[in-house]
């Protein structure tokens, strides 16, 4: 059976801001107001299964989650990896760091075949996360 994780149109988001990387594959990003933090996310959607999500809350709070629609192999219980960085603004950079660094580690251990041999273009990622990080330093000063 394949899990499908909801799109940004789909949660209780807010100022949910779409980036296309390419066919199949886009960046959202969003403000995100939980009892466990708030701050700026950024997703990334391949064939509309949440690949990568990092929610940068600031200090003890900034974690991120991979490949969302199968089990977690995060160290925590609740599917988290949690950032060593401080600021919500340095967890921004470590997101956006991961997103065009480690993303095909991601794709590749992800069990749906159509992420799992993906062909993600590096120069659009790179695009896109260079306009995702613009609007996520925007939404940290709120």
């Amino acid at each position: 059976m394949i899990v499908r994780s909801p799109s940004p149109s789909e949660r209780k988001l807010n100022d949910v801001v779409i980036y296309p990387v390419q066919d199949h594959a886009y960046i959202a990003v969003y403000w995100k107001d939980l009892p466990i933090g708030k701050g700026p996310a950024i997703s990334l959607y391949v064939y509309n299964k949440e690949v990568f999500r990092f929610d940068c809350f600031g200090e003890g709070r900034g974690h991120y989650h991979t490949n969302l629609t199968q089990p977690s192999l995060a160290p925590s219980e609740d599917g988290r990896f949690y950032m060593s960085e401080r600021t919500i603004k340095d967890q921004i950079e470590r997101s956006i760091f991961e997103l065009q660094t480690n993303t095909l580690n991601h794709l590749r251990k992800n069990f749906d075949p159509r992420v799992t041999f993906f062909k993600l273009d590096p120069v659009r990622m790179k695009n896109a996360c260079r306009e995702a990080k613009a609007k996520m330093l925007e939404y940290a000063l709120k």
